[in-house]
């Protein structure tokens, strides 16, 4: 596939088909995000590959505790802040399901990044390290897409739990 199709077919996805994905294509995936360039070429993220259903479920609702929204009274409580109406659309479709698909995807991986936490970073330049893990996300996401394979990305609003259940080491 040529790569600006590649760009052009890479899409987000909140339901999955029930089938594996060909370990061949994950690994590819990764080894594309491990290309991605990174801040000061350090390479900082490790990932965590959630393939056991019980090791998920226990990640994703107990640790994490991702929402399962599905009630439009609270949705619209929680949206009461935003000011974008474009966000808020955004969110009224995803959080009923956000628990559900991290839990029904074949595959959920977990991208581990280190740097300073947000509240000390006192410049751009520290911001680095977040920068160049969301770059190896995109090369995941575009590996993905050249496979006929889409997912999306969700970004935890407190990760500590997740953190604790995957063993993942401060910073």
């Amino acid at each position: 596939m040529e790569f600006h199709d590649v760009v052009r077919s890479r899409r987000t996805v909140r339901e999955f088909a029930d089938r594996a994905v060909p370990e061949e294509a994950v690994r590819r995936a990764l080894a594309a995000g491990l290309a991605a360039p990174s801040n000061a070429h350090l390479k900082s993220w490790q990932f965590v590959l959630l393939r056991d259903r019980e090791r998920r479920t226990h990640a994703v609702v107990h640790a994490l505790k991702a929402r399962d929204m599905r009630d439009p009274v609270e949705i619209e409580r929680f949206l009461a802040s935003f000011d974008s109406e474009e966000l808020k659309e955004v969110y009224r479709r995803s959080l009923p399901r956000q628990q559900a698909m991290m839990l029904e995807a074949p595959e959920l991986l977990v991208v581990c990044y280190r740097m300073k936490p947000l509240a000390e970073c006192r410049t751009l330049f520290e911001l680095n390290p977040l920068a160049s893990a969301w770059v190896c996300i995109e090369n995941i996401l575009l590996a993905m897409a050249a496979e006929g394979l889409h997912g999306r990305t969700y970004t935890p609003y407190d990760g500590a739990g997740l953190k604790a259940a995957l063993r993942v080491p401060p910073g």
